[in-house]
């Protein structure tokens, strides 16, 4: 698994389908990007590359870019709570 599948992942185990979690992650991994200007991310290469800290930390970017796309495409969504 790669580090961006971690991240689909991350979304899709809280009920989301996969169309949805990459729209989640054309928000969020820009933003990710932006904290790190030194370093790049490396969203292709396998996922066990970066520390589980490292991932609770995007969950943060994730899990905000998520709320925000749940509440502007799908606000009925039974997964709206997995988010909050």
């Amino acid at each position: 698994m790669t580090t961006r599948g971690k991240l689909r992942e991350m979304l899709t185990s809280r009920g989301m389908f996969d169309s949805q979690a990459e729209e989640v992650l054309k928000i969020a991994i820009p933003r990710i990007e932006s904290t790190t200007p030194s370093h790049r991310i490396t969203w292709d290469r396998p996922a066990n590359e970066y520390p589980k800290e490292v991932y609770n930390a995007m969950w943060l970017f994730l899990r905000t870019a998520a709320k925000e796309w749940i509440a502007e495409n799908a606000p009925d969504a039974w997964f709206r709570p997995m988010f909050d």
